[in-house]
């Protein structure tokens, strides 16, 4: 659903005043300027103005604004909802009966004009396939206009975006490259990553160096291209079912920076079994030790866990205790166990939130096999059998239309 013109139908709560438009100009009154009533397009306030009169309209018809993410919008109706999540103009909606889709449908239409009203197909660069039991998201075409755009469509497949033997550092001595070009491929790829999470550990790599891109930086940039050009048919498939419980995998490669040694931290969460979140970056400190990466990795996920958990009690899905698979028995040793001793109190003091979690049981740690480990895609590049094998595993596949 888009609004058209939604900017316009914001009303001001301040006076605004604008020069008179080139073209408009009154020869009796050159000097004078025009009081606006409602919001333009260019306006500061225009957006604020926007979204403060659909949130006002909203709630006055019995929605209630989310307690965590403020763009969505609830309504519960004898045990059935209706949710509605706003981006700007764009407004994705849907509901648990026919009867309260097209109520909302017709409130909005009554009240604003609009445009765009049906299925959901095509949403910021997402194209959204929906059959009877499951729900394909993809970036096919974005990603073939990508890797039009900079030329690659012609080279050679590769079954992995990273070798196994590469470690990109600073490279001081190499050949620099065009510094906007080296973003800009940089910027089209970390697009990507909404729907493309099996690129997001070489990606992440690569934006690490876009101060001063070298040769290097840049071959690497052009395998992960190379590798989208044979799989831009990919994305992730979603299969309804009841199961809404949430888990996570939480990973780390020790030292594996090789500029400064700090460590790089992967994780991925799943409602059921649909992947629904995923990180990788490199840690802000240096670990000294393995476990002591794998813990502060930990409770990273841990945060995750408890904001995924806030945000589906507001679509009234509530969690119990939730799991969080890591594949270092010591990780999961310290965050048992609650006296310091030598082998933590060198491990920063906001790390150990995560011991209370687990007093309280709200997340329970569990050890996993480390070939097993999914997350292991998101801190380390992988040899080709072992990436399709997890890629598989995340649920991102070719779509085969049946």
């Amino acid at each position: 659903m888009d609004v058209k013109s939604a900017f316009l139908n914001g009303y001001l709560n301040e006076e605004v005043y604008v020069e008179q438009p080139k073209g408009f100009v009154d020869p009796s009154y050159p000097n004078h300027v025009y009081k606006l009533k409602k919001a333009l397009y260019g306006l500061k306030q225009a957006p604020r103005a926007w979204y403060e009169r659909l949130t006002e309209f909203l709630v006055s018809h019995g929605y209630k604004k989310g307690g965590n993410d403020k763009t969505l919008f609830v309504r519960e109706e004898k045990g059935k909802l209706m949710i509605a999540q706003i981006y700007v103009d764009d407004i994705v909606f849907g509901g648990m009966s026919r009867q309260m889709v097209e109520h909302f449908v017709h409130q909005m239409q009554s009240e604003f004009e609009m445009s765009l009203v049906g299925e959901l197909t095509y949403f910021l660069g997402l194209q959204v396939k929906q059959m009877e039991d499951t729900i394909f998201i993809s970036q096919e075409k974005y990603a073939r206009n990508i890797v039009k755009k900079f030329g690659m469509e012609g080279g050679s497949h590769k079954r992995t975006p990273a070798p196994t033997h590469l470690k990109l550092t600073k490279d001081e001595k190499g050949v620099d490259v065009d510094q906007s070009l080296y973003r800009s491929m940089i910027g089209s790829l970390l697009y990507l990553t909404a729907s493309r999470p099996d690129i997001m550990f070489a990606v992440g790599v690569c934006a690490r160096y876009q101060s001063e891109p070298k040769m290097s930086h840049l071959t690497q940039v052009k395998r992960i291209f190379k590798y989208v050009n044979g799989t831009c048919g990919y994305g992730i498939l979603y299969s309804h079912g009841n199961d809404s419980t949430l888990i996570g995998y939480c990973d780390a490669d020790w030292a594996g920076s090789a500029d400064d040694r700090k460590s790089t931290s992967g994780a991925c969460f799943f409602l059921g079994n649909n992947l629904v979140s995923w990180f990788s970056k490199k840690q802000n400190s240096v670990s000294l030790s393995t476990a002591e990466a794998e813990y502060i990795v930990a409770g990273s996920s841990c945060s995750q866990l408890l904001w995924m958990r806030q945000m589906l009690k507001e679509y009234s899905v509530e969690q119990d205790v939730m799991t969080l698979y890591c594949d270092n028995l010591s990780a999961i040793n310290i965050s048992k166990n609650p006296i310091q001793h030598s082998r933590t109190k060198h491990i920063d003091i906001r790390h150990h939130f995560i011991r209370e979690l687990v007093e309280e049981k709200i997340v329970t740690l569990e050890h996993i096999a480390s070939e097993e480990q999914l997350a292991d895609i998101f801190t380390k590049a992988l040899d080709a059998n072992q990436f399709e094998k997890l890629r598989g595993k995340l649920g991102i596949c070719l779509f085969e239309d049946k």
